[in-house]
């Protein structure tokens, strides 16, 4: 009897061994059909089922993609999973793609991430990014605004400069600096000051964090210990790229479960302090009886006419800080570094600063347009592979 329901066990586990094979085989055989029938083939490496191209990603962006451009030139394609991702590599060939408003469509990943239906970068309802994009045109693309912006950016370079003046006043020693760590503070401060009219002194926390034995008075902002808040917008930024690219098998695997669990509640602490901050704007104005005179994003959003939820806002804000900080901290990193390595072109472009402003440093507001040798000293600069590696 024991034998007999022995020899039974085996062929049950057999027959669900076999059809699992069969199963296996009949998938990869499907993947791999549909993946040499597929429409416009572009050069690329040839995809794994259910996993792509992953193995190969590295964990820099940058250099997979460049890798690949090397070996399959401007224009090829990849697998995130099951995924086709089409890079395209020359601005004419992209022209096209930046003509269409939405450039991701609906993608699992996000979806889990939050961010596939609110915000501006990888939001793909139509009328819901339609509506804060209007916002920004009507808030940013103003002369008012750009005058706030930039007279703000001098106001917050001179203290930055202060500061730094002080990190080599404390011994009398000339200090090395981490750049990108201060720009990338520069560059949130900047943002949230024109998204909200608030302050985090972001610099100063940065000073003092990094300066533990000779702090200067930290003055009162509306977000305590910005300096973890830099920290939180990259971590996120990190999540929103693996959620747009890992595939959900790959995302709740046991390998990679608490990656998925740790961006998951690093993005619910940022989204849960941005809201405080647009309940406590939304408390300002509804106890004040004169009229709000103020241009920037937040308060456009809480004053308007149609009714936004505060998640929408957070959101747009959020995706704000964090397309903007990293990626214009980069640039600028890139370009500081270039014209450290090329004092030709150093020279050139503040022939042109002089040329421009002269003495007159007040004139800036009135005179940007003219810089025509800088716009294509950044031009370049962006389509150069330099690598930064920020050490914070």
């Amino acid at each position: 009897m024991f034998l007999k329901s022995l020899l039974s066990f085996e062929t049950s586990t057999m027959n669900y061994f076999l059809l699992f094979i069969i199963g296996l085989a009949t998938y990869v055989g499907l993947f791999y059909y549909r993946y040499f029938t597929r429409q416009s083939p572009l050069p690329g490496p040839i995809p794994l089922p259910i996993i792509g191209n992953v193995l190969q990603y590295t964990g820099d962006a940058g250099k997979f993609v460049e890798a690949l451009r090397l070996i399959y030139g401007d224009i090829f394609e990849f697998y995130s999973g099951t995924r086709r991702v089409v890079c395209v590599c020359r601005s004419e060939m992209a022209g096209k793609l930046f003509n269409s408003p939405l450039r991701v469509h609906s993608n699992d990943g996000l979806d889990e991430y939050g961010m596939s239906n609110k915000g501006i970068l990888f939001n793909s309802d139509y009328d819901n990014w339609s509506t804060h994009r209007r916002f920004l045109q009507k808030t940013i693309a103003t002369p008012q605004s750009s005058k706030e912006t930039v007279e703000f950016t001098q106001t917050l370079f001179q203290e930055m400069e202060k500061l730094w003046k002080r990190v080599d006043s404390n011994d009398g020693d000339v200090k090395e600096i981490d750049f990108t760590g201060w720009l990338s503070r520069f560059i949130f401060e900047n943002i949230l000051f024109s998204m909200t009219k608030l302050r985090a002194h972001a610099l100063t926390n940065y000073y003092n964090a990094i300066n533990p034995q000779n702090k200067v008075v930290e003055p009162e902002g509306t977000i305590p210990k910005s300096h973890s808040y830099i920290e939180v917008f990259k971590t996120a930024f990190e999540g929103a790229h693996f959620f747009l690219l890992t595939p959900k098998l790959l995302r709740n695997s046991p390998g990679m479960r608490e990656t998925r669990n740790r961006l998951l509640s690093n993005k619910t602490w940022a989204s849960t302090n941005l809201l405080k901050i647009i309940e406590e704007r939304r408390t300002q104005i509804v106890k004040s009886n004169e009229k709000i005179d103020s241009n920037d994003l937040l308060t456009k959003f809480l004053t308007a006419n149609e009714k936004i939820s505060d998640d929408d806002i957070r959101a747009t804000i959020m995706d704000l800080l964090l397309g903007g900080t990293l990626t214009t901290a980069s640039t600028l990193s890139a370009i500081v570094y270039y014209l450290g390595h090329n004092p030709k072109v150093q020279k050139r472009m503040v022939q042109e600063l002089d040329d421009v402003l002269g003495s007159d440093r007040d004139k800036l507001v009135d005179k940007v347009s003219p810089f025509n040798y800088k716009y294509d000293l950044i031009k370049m600069v962006q389509g150069l592979e330099i690598k930064i590696k920020p050490r914070n």
